[in-house]
């Protein structure tokens, strides 16, 4: 076949794709022109919010605005301009703000509407709430629902003040219908109001309520109906030596307690589980050990229910110390009203033990010291210090102290004046005035 041939083969065909080739170029063309500035325009463009202040959220659902202007830049996207306002430096509360529009190559704004805007301002703030897990649906038959297991079961819940007041309950939901075995699943958490309602900013599309984590690991043991559950108590210990001037702080178990399930006569008898000790050798900063249940045997008959996972968290810190305060001044209390000190009480030196951070901070005038003289006679006595501390501090040595009472001496009279001649004065209780002549 020759090459005109070719040409000329199916010649209709081929002249309505290249018509249909052209109309859709141009249709391609003029979709892009639509999204240029055309002279005199006015379009929609949406605000956003600049420099809005640390732990502040906008209440108020930003408008969308319109703006006119004058002049052609063909090469500007209408999708790339947006307006803005600035929050620099707001306090919480409800505020004018003007709309700008950044200066657009060879373009004039002439007209933008709305010029202000009034937004509601609200602080952000934190909350520790507990996680609530609602299961729903049963089981297959024979089967139930154990006590469920939240990881965290607590979770920092943080947004705007005025809707976190509003949170009731920070929830899970979770479907159990059918289960033959224990789920373990991961879910969101679901903020809901006193009355079980969702709760949404001013915009629902924009997420105002969050947590940390957002999400919770959930296990939900499948048992057999006829075992009962008990929730016992959990508890760790440590071996080994710290690394040298650090202690062990605490020792936290998490979760707290966990289900165990069996016979009613096997839980009886059981009160408590040890899930073991952890090494601390050379320890120096807190630590965090994970031990599986697979490794913590149950006493015979009793079960986990599912496998989980426990977390014991060892808090370190600088090891207690001890350190003396020297003349420290000490208070006679309940003195008798007869009696006084031979002479001052002596300043007396204290040992006293705390952790390093504590001790760095106390004055002496943190420390009361004193004495109780109820029910005590004229002599001397040797007797013990009584004291009161800052929390947080151990008194190690304090020594006893000796003090000397005696009577109170009357306070002496006033001699008598034995007056002039001409004037007697005034002798013993006589009621002549000095200035009268003796009779």
């Amino acid at each position: 076949m020759s090459m005109k041939e070719m040409l000329q083969r199916n010649l209709g065909y081929k002249t309505i794709s290249l018509v249909l080739a052209i109309l859709f170029w141009l249709w391609v063309t003029s979709q892009g022109s639509s999204q240029t500035l055309d002279r005199d325009p006015t379009f929609p463009l949406a605000l956003i919010a600049k420099n809005t202040p640390a732990n502040s959220m906008i209440m108020t659902k930003l408008p969308s605005v319109k703006v006119k202007t004058e002049g052609y830049n063909p090469s500007v996207n209408v999708n790339e301009l947006f307006a803005y306002v600035d929050l620099s430096g707001s306090e919480p509360g409800e505020h004018d703000y003007e709309v700008k529009v950044d200066p657009i190559p060879n373009i004039k704004i002439v007209e933008i509407s709305p010029r202000v805007v009034t937004l509601q301002l609200d602080t952000v703030e934190e909350r520790m709430l507990p996680v609530t897990v609602e299961v729903s649906g049963a089981p297959v038959n024979g089967k139930k629902v154990g006590e469920t297991i939240v990881k965290p079961s607590v979770v920092n819940v943080r947004g705007p003040s005025s809707l976190l007041g509003e949170v009731d309950k920070v929830l899970v939901e979770l479907s159990a219908a059918g289960a033959s075995e224990t789920l373990q699943v991961s879910r969101p958490l679901l903020f809901r109001d006193k009355n079980g309602l969702a709760i949404f900013g001013p915009d629902p599309s924009v997420e105002t309520i969050t947590s940390s984590p957002t999400s919770v690991d959930i296990i939900v043991p499948i048992v057999a109906k006829e075992l009962e559950s008990k929730m016992v108590p959990l508890n760790a210990t440590t071996t080994g030596t710290p690394a040298e001037g650090k202690e062990v702080r605490s020792i936290q178990v998490i979760p707290s307690g966990v289900q165990v399930y069996g016979e009613p006569e096997a839980l009886a008898q059981f009160s408590a589980l040890s899930i073991g000790s952890v090494n601390i050798n050379g320890l120096s900063e807190t630590k965090t050990y994970e031990i599986s249940s697979d490794k913590v045997s149950l006493p015979e008959g009793l079960n986990y229910g599912s496998r989980t996972t426990f977390s014991v968290i060892v808090e370190m810190g600088s090891a207690v110390q001890d350190k003396t305060l020297y003349d420290l001044p000490i208070v006679l209390r309940n003195l008798p009203e007869d009696l006084v000190l031979e002479k001052p009480l002596p300043e007396v030196s204290v040992t006293i033990r705390a952790y390093p951070e504590i001790l760095n901070n106390l004055t002496k005038e943190q420390i009361s010291l004193w004495i109780d003289a109820t029910g005590k006679a004229v002599g001397e006595h040797t007797v013990k210090i009584y004291w009161q501390l800052p929390a947080g501090i151990e008194m190690v040595s304090i020594p006893d102290v000796t003090y000397t009472l005696k009577a109170k001496e009357d306070p002496p009279k006033e001699p008598d004046n034995p007056g002039t001649p001409g004037n007697p004065g005034n002798p013993g209780n006589s009621n002549n005035s000095g200035n009268q002549p003796v009779v």
